[in-house]
């Protein structure tokens, strides 16, 4: 590995970079639709909102299905979400052997709240990398794709936003990273390679690709990977 590298930190989004919640997000917020009446694509979904907050994945779902959702729908969205969790939330593949490959200080920013990324890292067993390093959008004025909380991030550790890595999965992430000036990878997981690419990321396909990446503190795009592109 590069022994001087070009950054000082590497931030990581939770969901569909850390952990592997965004299909269980998805699979519980399209059931729970169904049962309302309203019949959606669970794939174009999961593409569509990767990333998102619930609460504005469903103000942006009641306009379109012209809905007012019952009031209950956060708490039971919340309590299956966590139910599933529980029984089927798994880190990505050598997602602890790239955290470890680091020389640098480590943590996190997500659209989530803070007791959501908590309970991910413990039930994936990540918890002792990040420790308190926790950044949620959520408990600042304007979440993703806002930079705000990448920013709060790299304020917190006193390095400047050019020295900073960001790794994310959704365009709404990729957009913050790249508006608060940082270099960013995008995790073609859920979200197409040319999407990320064209809003300013770095693809990659696997947490292995992306370890060879940054320890070449690699700057220009990567190549193809059809194996990844789900689009």
């Amino acid at each position: 590995m590069n022994t001087n590298p070009s950054y000082d930190l590497v931030i990581f989004d939770c969901d569909g970079v850390l952990v592997n919640s965004e299909p269980l997000a998805n699979q519980v917020y399209v059931e729970m639709l169904a049962e309302h009446g309203f019949q959606v694509n669970a794939e174009e979904y999961l593409q569509k909102y990767s990333g998102a907050a619930i609460h504005k994945r469903l103000e942006t779902t009641s306009q379109q299905l012209n809905w007012v959702p019952p009031a209950d729908f956060y708490p039971v969205f919340n309590s299956r979400l966590a139910v599933l969790t529980e029984k089927e939330l798994k880190p990505f593949p050598d997602i602890h052997a790239l955290i470890e490959s680091l020389s640098v200080p480590v943590c996190i920013a997500s659209n989530g709240s803070r007791s959501e990324v908590i309970l991910r890292l413990k039930i994936a067993r990540l918890t002792q990398y990040f420790g308190e390093a926790i950044f949620s959008g959520l408990e600042l004025p304007h979440p993703k794709p806002a930079p705000d909380v990448f920013l709060a991030a790299a304020q917190s550790f006193n390095i400047p936003p050019a020295r900073c890595i960001v790794i994310e999965d959704s365009i709404l992430g990729v957009t913050a990273g790249v508006r608060a000036g940082m270099r960013v990878y995008g995790h073609a997981a859920f979200t197409p390679v040319d999407s990320l690419r064209e809003a300013g990321a770095i693809p990659f396909a696997n947490m292995a690709e992306l370890k060879t990446l940054i320890a070449q503190n690699r700057l220009k795009d990567s190549p193809s990977f059809p194996n990844c592109d789900s689009g």
